[in-house]
């Protein structure tokens, strides 16, 4: 067989379709919907195919259920189409090579887009297949607008034209769904509840796509999705829409119409920082700079130049690093909890598993790693990252390209789109320990790189007295007693010598506390 087999990661896809830019790519799910008994196979695709890539990758995470079919289909493609190829994403490769072990010989397969540092920023246009004419996926940001739709009676969720899904299968009556689509005028068929079922069961994904190709050859519906799921849909099906275009400005797609300018509300910008910086103790330059990187971020990542934030901060421990990452969560996403990943828990074998999850196949991929769990859980765009200095390698290469791109590709294939994110890096290491540790790649990212110090003597005495004031208030307020705060202040000025605001505020506790309960037992 003269076919190449295709090996690529989520981010080097479109270098693949850039450098097979006369080829015409398929998902294998489009020729199943097209043809899916082996007999008319062949007359079909020999006035059909020519130069043709077909991707495989939906047909193997699909539990192996269309094994023996799938391997004489995939056969008669090849003897039939006389220039083709195939390709796959790496996650699923091993399982191919398993499930078809002489399909293709070791030297026709090509790595070069695994991992491929070289791929061009401009991708030329390439031909793929497509559920509707546009190849459009449609997006809303507020669930309201989607209720608004359901309720008007022109969207639909895709699980509601389902009949069932249990076990290892699910079953759907397609005249049932003509009559659906027909008889309710829908319009948008929204993806979003069946796209995190995808997630976790990733041998789902090949039927389901075959499904979305019969439903737009019985009626031109428009696929939609929840904007926070699209990196999702990137990922389940990387050849099934090259646009993407909000709802609302749907209706102004036959037309030319300008861009509005985008505002950015400074004034809100400066409030949020100021907040922020009145929070923590200290480190005036390091707030200037901050109010001065956070206004700045806005108007660039408004514009599509800067995808995230990044802030690496040094220094010991208690010094007001991570409570700097837990206020700009407080004060920018109230309510919501800050996303955090401590290195500390980690040990120095999979890191990078635990962190993204294991690849499909293993021991506990089908629970995801950490980070994507508790962003899928917290509507805050603050990720702190604790204890850096005990990353790996493989961890700081991950960093880069989060960094450098604002999306990061999981085990399973999908991608995460960070965008508007801000990330703060704290560890412990000197300035020294910095420089020798992490890689010059990865410097080169980070926005804001400081060096916490201990406060001064005397915001390290305001922080104890108004420290102190509170804790007496709070007392009195609830039981009635008050400290005379000029009978303790000698022990207070005492803690001066700590840096640790930590360490600080427990014995403020201590020296307060003792002072009340002499006071609460002569009552």
């Amino acid at each position: 067989m003269n076919s190449t087999l295709y090996i690529y990661d989520g981010k080097n896809l479109n270098g693949l379709k850039s450098t097979l830019n006369e080829y015409k790519f398929f998902s294998i799910a489009y020729l199943f919907h097209m043809c899916d008994t082996l007999p008319e196979l062949s007359d079909i695709i020999a006035v059909t195919f020519d130069k043709t890539v077909i991707d495989i990758t939906n047909l193997i995470t699909d539990g192996n259920y269309y094994r023996i079919f799938s391997e004489r289909y995939l056969y008669i493609l090849s003897e039939n189409i006389p220039d083709l190829h195939f390709c796959i994403n790496y996650n699923v490769f091993d399982k191919f090579t398993d499930r078809f072990p002489y399909f293709f010989e070791e030297t026709n397969t090509n790595w070069d887009f695994h991992d491929f540092e070289g791929v061009e920023e401009q991708v030329k246009p390439f031909a793929t297949s497509n559920l509707n004419s546009n190849s459009i996926i449609y997006t809303y940001n507020e669930i309201s607008a989607a209720k608004g739709l359901h309720e008007a009676g022109t969207l639909i969720s895709l699980s509601d034209l389902i009949d069932q899904c249990e076990g290892i299968s699910f079953q759907y009556n397609l005249g049932k769904i003509s009559k659906i689509l027909e008889s309710q005028q829908i319009e948008y068929v929204d993806l979003s509840s069946i796209v995190r079922m995808l997630r976790l069961r990733p041998d789902l994904i090949f039927p389901f796509e075959i499904l979305m190709h019969r439903i737009t050859s019985i009626r031109k519906v428009k696929y939609c999705v929840e904007y926070a799921r699209i990196s999702d849909v990137d990922g389940i099906f990387p050849l099934c829409f090259s646009e993407k275009v909000p709802i609302d400005s749907a209706e102004d797609l036959a037309e030319t119409v300008s861009e509005e300018p985008t505002t950015i509300n400074i004034q809100n910008i400066t409030t949020l920082a100021t907040e922020i910086c009145e929070k923590l103790r200290g480190h005036d330059a390091f707030k200037s700079d901050f109010q001065h990187n956070l206004l700045k971020f806005s108007f660039l990542n408004g514009m599509g130049e800067r995808k995230i934030l990044s802030i690496m901060l040094c220094g010991d421990s208690g010094i007001g690093k991570t409570q700097f990452a837990k206020f700009v969560s407080q004060v920018i996403f109230p309510g919501e909890p800050l996303i955090k990943i401590n290195f500390g828990n980690y040990s120095t074998e999979g890191v990078l598993n635990s962190l993204i999850g294991s690849p499909l196949g293993y021991i506990g991929s089908e629970e995801g790693g950490e980070l994507i769990n508790k962003i899928d859980t917290s509507k805050s765009k603050v990720i702190l990252i604790d204890e850096f200095e005990k990353a790996t390698p493989s961890v700081y290469n991950f960093f880069y390209e989060l960094l450098e791109d604002g999306v990061f590709t999981d085990r399973h294939g999908i991608a995460h789109n960070l965008d508007g994110y801000l990330i703060i890096f704290t560890s412990n290491m000197t300035e020294a320990m910095y420089h020798e540790k992490i890689p010059d790649s990865l410097k080169s990212r980070f926005d804001m790189v400081y060096h916490f110090v201990g406060l001064p003597a005397e915001e390290k005495q305001r922080y104890i007295q108004n420290t102190a004031i509170d804790l007496i208030e709070n007392l009195e307020k609830h039981f009635g007693t008050k400290v005379e705060i000029h009978k303790i202040q000698n022990e207070l000025n005492e803690l001066c010598e700590y840096d640790n605001l930590r360490d600080i505020k427990r014995n403020v506790e201590d020296i307060v506390f003792n002072s009340f309960l002499e006071c609460y037992k002569q009552e």
